[in-house]
């Protein structure tokens, strides 16, 4: 191996233990975003609200925007979110689905993908060392 191609490895390159590893958060982020986007459009009516899929997506979702919902739903009222109470939308969460933007997967969305960037940075310390 060459002095390049090491270097090469050693900052996270296609190669190495350090490639291997963003490439896996990378991956993992992707999930999580996929998720939260999917779910996005659901609360908008782009996407049918029935079957299986609903089953896995709702509950996946309501738990990955758990950390940011009380900011989610302080900024409802700007955003003209915040759904309706009672009318047997999502248990606990006061929000419809096809009911409208939902704030807090909004927060979310933009909650992780800062945790993303930030998760990156370390790997890409851990490479520089």
């Amino acid at each position: 191996m060459n002095l390049a191609a090491w270097a090469q490895a050693r900052r996270g390159g296609s190669g190495g233990l350090m490639g291997f590893l963003r490439k896996v958060v990378v991956l993992a982020f992707a999930v999580i975003q996929l998720i939260l986007v999917a779910r996005i459009l659901l609360d908008l009516g782009l996407v049918p609200a029935e079957g299986a899929a609903l089953e896995f997506l709702v509950p996946w979702s309501d738990a990955l925007a758990a950390p940011v919902a009380g900011l989610g739903d302080g900024l409802g009222g700007l955003l003209g979110g915040g759904g309706l109470p009672g009318l047997g939308g999502l248990p606990g969460t006061g929000q419809v689905l096809g009911g409208g933007l939902n704030p807090a997967m909004l927060a979310a969305l933009a909650g992780w993908t800062i945790v993303e960037a930030l998760v990156l940075r370390v790997v890409g310390k851990f490479a520089a060392v």
